[in-house]
């Protein structure tokens, strides 16, 4: 984006700029019934649960909506250096690797003949814009966070700095999460309603109001 450097303070462009993003990959498929809740006759448990796996899959996931009706696998969700090795290959060869993993763990479950309709896969670092699935802190990284976080309480900065608000969550405490989405997203309407000369009920104080008391702490330079 091509903007007006200064509506942000240096210190903010810094924070924004080394926000560090972390890479992930999913692969889905679209699978005929939830077969993995049929019963293993040697043990009684399911055939297949949420996996966790040192593997290259890592974790795989698995979502239905009631008997007789299609499901839905993420055979691979991976982060950092196990989604990077995901990145160069096409979504069959992911497929392929995934079903080769998954069958080392459940070596009596045919998955591959389960499958309907055409895979669909993810490497959000690949995609325009994204650059990557969502934050991941690095040690020292917090004063960057509490600059983005604080943004919304602008009484003390220039009057060139105020009137945009910043919101995600990778601009909350919780990146990756809808929970740190939805807070900043609050904060930047209770900004927006100050900016614009109103208040919030007595009774029912937003979160600029009780910010001096509940601020994340600040730290020094």
């Amino acid at each position: 984006m091509q903007v007006e450097e200064r509506i942000f303070s240096p210190k903010l462009w810094m924070a924004l700029d080394r926000t560090r993003f972390m890479q992930s990959a999913k692969t889905f498929i679209m699978v005929d019934r939830p077969f993995w809740k049929d019963k293993d006759p040697k043990t009684g448990r399911d055939l297949m649960s949420m996996t966790l796996t040192d593997r290259l899959t890592r974790g795989t996931y698995l979502f239905d909506n009631g008997e007789g009706q299609p499901g839905v696998m993420c055979l691979t969700y991976s982060w950092m250096s196990d989604a990077l090795k995901m990145l160069p290959e096409p979504v069959e060869r992911r497929v392929q690797l995934a079903l080769n993993a998954l069958r080392k763990i459940y070596p009596d479950v045919d998955i591959a003949s389960h499958i309907i309709g055409d895979p669909i896969t993810v490497s959000w670092e690949a995609d325009r814009h994204f650059l990557g699935a969502f934050k991941g802190a690095l040690p020292g990284h917090y004063r960057y966070n509490q600059r983005m976080y604080a943004h919304f309480m602008q009484d003390d900065t220039p009057p060139e700095q105020r009137g945009i608000f910043i919101a995600g969550d990778d601009v909350s405490w919780t990146p990756a999460w809808v929970e740190g989405a939805v807070q900043t997203s609050l904060n930047a309407v209770w900004g927006i309603l100050h900016h614009l000369g109103g208040t919030t009920h007595a009774d029912n104080p937003g979160p600029g109001d009780v910010f001096a008391r509940l601020a994340p702490l600040e730290l020094p330079d």
